[in-house]
This record gives C-alpha cells, sequence and structure tokens, in this order.
C-alpha cells in the first residue's frame, strides 16, 4: 500500500511540473513571435521606403550621395516611427536590403543609403560593459549631440524633409 501510494504522489508530480512546462512554453514562444512580428513588419516598411525613395531620387534626378542620403532618410523614418529595438531594426534592414538585393531592385545609392543607416542601428562590436547590447533593449533613438548646442536636449535631425 505504502508503494502504491508513493507511486501516485510521484506520477502526480511528475504530471504537474510536466504540465507547467508545457504552460511556460507558449509564453516564451509568443514573446519570440511578437518579436519576430515586429522584425518582419519593419522589414516591409523598410523595402517599401527604399523603393519609393529610390523612385523619387530618381524622378528628381538626384544621383550618388544625394541620393543615398534621400534613401538613408526614408529608412530612418521608417524605424525611428516603429519603435523597434536596436536589434529589431538591424534585422529588419538586413533582410530588407538582402530581398531588395535578390529581386534586383536595389541600387547603388540605395545600398549606400541602406548601409549608412545599417552602421548606425547596429549593436556595438566592443568589449567593454556597456559595449554590448541586450534583447529587449530601448529602441533606436537619435545619435547624442555633437556639441555646441546650448540648452541640453539632442541637436540631431532626420537628413530629408
Amino acid at each position: 500500500m505504502a508503494k502504491s501510494a508513493f507511486m501516485a504522489i510521484t506520477f502526480r508530480a511528475a504530471a504537474a511540473f510536466g504540465v507547467l512546462g508545457l504552460a511556460s512554453a507558449p509564453m516564451v514562444a509568443s514573446a519570440a513571435i511578437a518579436q519576430d512580428a515586429v522584425v518582419v513588419s519593419l522589414t516591409a516598411s523598410i523595402q517599401a521606403a527604399i523603393i519609393s525613395a529610390q523612385a523619387s531620387a530618381a524622378q528628381q534626378g538626384l544621383t550618388g550621395e544625394a541620393a543615398a542620403q534621400v534613401v538613408e532618410a526614408a529608412i530612418q523614418r521608417a524605424i525611428s516611427t516603429s519603435g523597434a529595438t536596436r536589434e529589431q531594426a538591424a534585422a529588419a534592414l538586413s533582410a530588407a536590403t538582402a530581398a531588395l538585393t535578390a529581386n534586383g531592385q536595389l541600387t547603388a545609392s540605395g545600398a549606400a543609403g541602406a548601409a549608412t543607416v545599417s552602421a548606425q542601428v547596429s549593436p556595438p562590436t566592443g568589449t567593454g560593459p556597456a559595449s554590448t547590447g541586450s534583447a529587449g533593449s530601448a529602441p533606436v533613438s537619435a545619435p547624442a549631440s555633437a556639441g555646441g548646442g546650448g540648452g541640453g536636449g539632442s541637436d540631431y535631425r532626420p537628413t530629408g524633409s
């Protein structure tokens, strides 16, 4: 009788822990899915911004650096309105440029503008404690002021319109 009571308790405990383990898995998965949804949505927004900016630059007769600046500004607007983290923005930008390159839709000026933004949103690569980003970090913000502007706050203004 003691053996059957012990077995019943053991099976109940195993079942309880098994259910708890299964219950926590969807919570972790849903957080990953939500983050992936942000990246997927931002990737589509960046692709549309790049295509639109390239067309606008071509229509205005812009080439080279001027066209790259138009594309850069469009990508920055897409990222800043998304509320994405640095990591999400970097992943979305990488995916967007890869897709546009594969489809033959990314011009040299578009690639240059995307590369500039990529350098801004890519996580730092140093070795110090503050040099690495962490999952769930704060959204991408404007770079700090280069100085010379009084009154505090950033003097950053997005390029373009």
